[in-house]
């Protein structure tokens, strides 16, 4: 993503959420993030920093989400229900800041940066706070210079010295022709693409002036007409396609920037946007697709081509075994020797020579024997060695010819792993690779999980307050958890003891009240440090906000749940009489 599209879709994305309140982050696998936001039009911002292919715009998709990483877990808890103040690009350069106003927390902090680094290899997303300390990054870099530390005050990155001082607009023409040798080398470093379609033998001229200061006054203004080209329609490209470095270009401006209809160039189709952001995300999306898509096509061809090497190497050994096992017969012939010529034998050391029985002309055989032992022992040796070895080569036999047969159904899968062009072709292949046991099945095509009862069994204390709200208080982790996320409306409200083990408190809210009164909320409060392991101590702090704002990662212990915001207040520890029942 170049610095003019960047800038592009970070003015569209600024201009529709901009003092919006962040409902939640997720995680789409791969480094791909998506913010939500609580606009009318449920707008969200789609981040990724996967060094291959980093982008930043609005996106629609609704695509179901990963179970979240640790950034994306710590991000959601430090936004959500964030209002972004401010959404800016760094002059000439690949870098977005973005502030949050953070509700009312206890630790008193007010704001929120994330900064996003889209910088290829060197790709980033980091969480600072208001003075600019690092408390959260989502990608560890090898760079000692520019590997981030939780801690550190962030660093912003080094290298476009020669762009700091320019003063935006055609206005900075003068200095570009004293600064650069051409048109091209000032645009490279913001958009390899126009670069090019400018040329790169192109000097100062009437033309390349005029282009270029057309370019500068569209960056200026943000008058920006997005155009995607390809080397054929958007519709038309597959999964199974290969796409080449050029194939789909994505430039906030036509190439030959100028008023009009867009034309192709180059031999591409040239597809016209509405908005940057769209435009990113048709092309952009496009190619992240064919190019997961060939990354697994890949794999799969790695894992066939391995195993069939594997099985032709078993192959080799095996017969190479059979071979020494059918050597036995030459056991048996010396163990007749050593008995037909016992009268006869001659002794020396570790040698028996003896006559031959299969030679008429009674040549001598040397048979290498074991002194502690009679003759007739080693012959009983040799013609045991020789059934082992007669057994082992019938083994050998079964072994090589089931392997032959594995061998071949793998040779079988090597046209359709090359030959896939979807992915059901892929998913048939993985099938089929899972029936041989080499990976599992895939896994059940995305769709909507079922819906759960929300009227589950879940043993719970129950109680009713004096101004009739109904209290429910879990009994164990795994029925907090079936009382917080089964049993618990959205909008009831949850308690549970600041820092120490104890029971999720619910109160009913059906008239989806904004606050609790004073009473229901502090007798909630005491049933929820007199069930923790702080019972004992004279005041408690004790956490509470609505159940929407309760989460769980995949993978954390019953029980335990992440609070996205919450209030707190303090009470002493007891029960409110005589109305509690276990239901």
């Amino acid at each position: 993503m170049d610095q003019f599209l960047l800038q592009a879709a970070a003015g569209e994305a600024a201009g529709r959420l901009v003092e919006q309140e962040v409902l939640r982050v997720s995680h789409l696998g791969r480094q791909r993030y998506l913010i939500r936001f609580a606009t009318p039009s449920r707008d969200a911002l789609l981040i990724a920093v996967r060094p291959d292919l980093p982008r930043f715009h609005l996106s629609a998709t609704r695509a179901r989400d990963e179970p979240p990483d640790p950034f994306a877990a710590f991000l959601d808890r430090e936004i959500g229900g964030a209002v972004l103040s401010s959404l800016r690009t760094a002059a000439h350069d690949r870098v977005v800041d973005l502030r949050f106003r953070l509700p009312r927390r206890d630790d008193g902090a007010l704001e929120r940066r994330l900064v996003v680094e889209l910088l290829g290899r060197s790709a980033n997303m980091l969480l600072l706070d208001a003075a600019g300390s690092i408390l959260a990054f989502c990608r560890p870099l090898e760079s000692a210079f520019r590997a981030p530390v939780v801690g550190a005050m962030y660093r912003p990155p080094p290298g476009r010295e020669a762009y700091a001082d320019l003063p935006p607009g055609p206005e900075a023409l003068p200095i570009l022709r004293e600064r650069f040798p051409d048109p091209a080398s000032f645009l490279a470093p913001l958009s390899p693409v126009l670069a090019r379609d400018l040329g790169p033998e192109c000097p100062w001229s009437g033309e390349s002036e005029r282009r270029l200061v057309e370019i500068l006054a569209a960056a200026a203004s943000g008058s920006w007409a997005p155009v995607v080209y390809a080397t054929k329609p958007l519709a038309d490209w597959t999964e199974g396609d290969s796409i080449g470095r050029d194939d789909i270009l994505v430039s906030a401006l036509p190439f030959g920037y100028a008023p009009g209809p867009v034309p192709a160039s180059g031999g591409r189709v040239a597809v016209p946007f509405a908005s940057p952001s769209a435009a990113a995300e048709a092309a952009l999306g496009l190619i992240e697709r064919l190019r997961d898509f060939q990354a697994l096509k890949a794999h799969y061809e790695t894992l066939v081509r391995k195993e069939i090497g594997r099985l032709e190497e078993l192959v080799r050994r095996l017969e190479q075994d059979l071979v020494q096992a059918r050597r036995s017969e030459d056991h048996r012939r010396l163990g007749e020797a050593l008995l037909a010529g016992l009268s006869s034998a001659r002794v020396e050391g570790g040698i028996a020579r003896v006559p031959d029985p299969y030679d008429p002309g009674g040549a001598m055989l040397e048979v290498p024997i074991d002194p502690a032992r009679s003759l007739q022992e080693n012959a009983q040796a040799l013609f045991d060695r020789y059934k082992k070895g007669k057994r082992g080569a019938v083994l050998v036999e079964t072994r090589i010819e089931a392997a032959r047969r594995r061998l071949d159904q793998w040779r079988a899968l090597a046209g359709p792993a090359g030959g896939a062009r979807g992915q059901g072709d892929l998913d048939g292949l993985r099938e089929e690779m899972a029936r041989l046991g080499l990976v599992h099945a895939p896994r059940p095509k995305p769709g909507r999980a079922p819906a759960r009862e929300r009227n589950d069994k879940a043993r719970v204390r129950r109680l009713t307050t004096r101004d009739g709200f109904v209290v429910l208080v879990g009994k164990s982790g795994e029925e907090n958890d079936a009382l917080t996320f089964r049993v618990a409306a959205p909008w009831d409200f949850w308690l549970h003891a600041a820092d120490h083990p104890g029971a999720h408190v619910v109160v009913r809210n059906p008239q989806r009240l904004k606050s609790l009164p004073e009473a229901t909320l502090r007798t909630a409060a005491e049933i929820a440090a007199f069930y923790s392991g702080a019972r004992q101590e004279g005041k408690v702090e004790v956490h509470y906000t609505q159940r929407k704002h309760v989460h769980k990662r995949k993978g954390m212990p019953g029980g335990q749940v992440l609070l996205r915001r919450f209030r707190t207040l303090q009470v002493t520890p007891r029960l409110p009489g005589s109305t509690l029942q276990d239901v």
